[in-house]
């Protein structure tokens, strides 16, 4: 699938993580098509705008993407979620694992980091998610 046929969604609640994201995917031709700054808003936007890929942080305000994982995986079965974090706390990557997970962007990040995650995230979904 073509970066550009791609659509993913930031959720996270720090600006300047959000834009680094945004700058990064879309310098590889990546749609970067949302964001939202709480879990609540991100399932809202995903529901509405079914990305291919969610890049969610785990720790932010309201809802944390881990309260909102599991709706999002039960919801949008097939949509991708890459989890955004600082966090190697082994609970936190088990609940992650467990919910659904399909990798971690671990902070911080760097470019390269950012776009291997996703392309490799984006070789494993179906041919047909476009």
């Amino acid at each position: 699938m073509a970066n550009e046929n791609v659509s993913i969604l930031l959720v996270d609640d720090n600006d300047i993580t959000r834009e680094v994201l945004r700058i990064v995917l879309r310098s590889e031709g990546y749609n970067v098509v949302g964001e939202a700054t709480d879990g609540g808003a991100g399932l809202e936007m995903a529901l509405k705008l079914r990305p291919h890929i969610i890049l969610l942080d785990v720790v932010m305000p309201k809802v944390s993407g881990l309260e909102v994982l599991p709706k999002i995986k039960d919801m949008l079965p097939d949509t991708m979620v890459l989890l955004v974090t600082a966090s190697k706390d082994s609970d936190t990557i088990s609940e992650a694992v467990e919910a659904g997970i399909h990798g971690f962007i671990l902070k911080p990040f760097n470019a390269q980091k950012i776009l291997e995650t996703v392309a490799g995230v984006v070789a494993k979904m179906k041919p047909d998610a476009s």
